[in-house]
């Protein structure tokens, strides 16, 4: 099977896996053949991947996913040290990496399990400006953004903790708790990579609003300006949730990396005053269908597959673990600790 979108498909094309609604009713079966008819249903609802027996569709090869991870991680190295020596950002090479990036997200299946399979160790602040560049790509994209506007958030993501170059590496890689001093040394990162930003005149102002502003917080209690509301920066606010989940799903000096559910979870309590309830609603409904037909590691170490998730409650499916079931909603004893794969 060939999980691909539904923009490329085309009548005759045969689905490989059955298609269930939001409320868990079955739609289509597998096997069925595609008409316009069901595109028509498709683009209603608002299905836009769906998979297929892959001898049914001539599909583009993409590039390695990993080969174009790595090929970006080093382009960030190197901007980042360009940076820090005061030198200003090649167009052309960043321009490139976002199109690569952009190419993958538009095209990649299950691209949020790649990027799990490929995390690494020891090279946070690059990854991290990767993961965060493709996670906003992602969220562009389930927004229904302009591709246009899907690479400019691509590049904020890319460019929003340029800033840390310029800070202290003692205190950036510390791995204890940072004394109020050296969290206010932390935190003008943003304010650096603005004026960074504003130095190379190519750079689009929304995306160095982005860099300024994805710590604000809607409650007031983000920084560096104590913003209050949802009028922040569009960009600011897709990166800031990019930015948490990347963050609690990959290992920092200071803390080990925690399943996607705790990200999810975190993202959704924060939902209620602090992040955009406009971009967290759409991430949380996305990623009920992130973890259907997941296998994964319980908090009482067994491993089970996703049977059902709830969408009122994703983070807590209902999983099948041997010849037991285990549903987690009502089970709040046991977690989902690990996602295999």
């Amino acid at each position: 099977m060939l999980k691909i979108s539904v923009n490329s498909l085309k009548p005759g094309t045969r689905l490989g896996k059955d298609i269930y609604s939001k409320d868990s009713k079955l739609l289509l079966r597998r096997g069925t053949f595609i008409t316009q008819a069901h595109l028509n249903v498709f683009a209603k609802r608002r299905i836009r991947e769906v998979y297929i027996l892959e001898s049914d569709l001539p599909v583009k090869v993409l590039p390695d996913f990993e080969c174009v991870y790595n090929n970006c991680l080093n382009t960030v190295k190197s901007f980042m040290l360009r940076a820090k020596l005061g030198e200003g950002l090649d167009f052309e090479e960043i321009g490139e990496t976002i199109d690569s990036l952009f190419e993958q997200v538009l095209n990649q299946a299950d691209i949020l399990k790649k990027m799990r399979l490929i995390k690494k160790r020891g090279e946070y602040l690059f990854s991290h400006s990767v993961n965060v560049a493709l996670l906003c790509m992602l969220l562009g994209k389930w927004l229904d953004c302009e591709p246009v506007t899907i690479k400019e958030l691509g590049l904020a993501g890319l460019f929003h903790d340029i800033g840390k170059v310029y800070v202290d590496e003692a205190i950036l890689n510390k791995p204890g708790r940072l004394t109020a001093a050296e969290f206010e040394h932390i935190k003008k990162h943003t304010l650096l990579g603005y004026i960074f930003l504003n130095d190379n005149s190519w750079i689009n102002k929304s995306i160095s609003s982005a860099v300024l502003m994805h710590h604000e917080r809607a409650d007031g209690s983000g920084y560096p300006l104590g913003k209050k509301g949802y009028d922040v920066n569009f960009y600011a606010a897709v990166v800031a949730v990019a930015d948490i989940y990347d963050a609690i799903t990959s290992d920092r000096v200071y803390s080990p990396k925690r399943s996607p559910c705790v990200a999810i979870e975190t993202i959704w309590d924060e939902s209620f005053g602090r992040l955009n309830p406009k971009i967290t609603k759409v991430f949380f409904d996305r990623m009920t269908s992130f973890f259907m037909g997941k296998r994964v590691l319980l908090s009482n170490n067994q491993e089970g597959t996703v049977v059902y998730v709830d969408p009122g409650e994703p983070t807590k499916p209902t999983v099948m673990a041997g010849n037991r079931l285990y549903n987690l909603r009502v089970d709040r004893s046991i977690s989902i600790k690990r996602v295999i794969d």
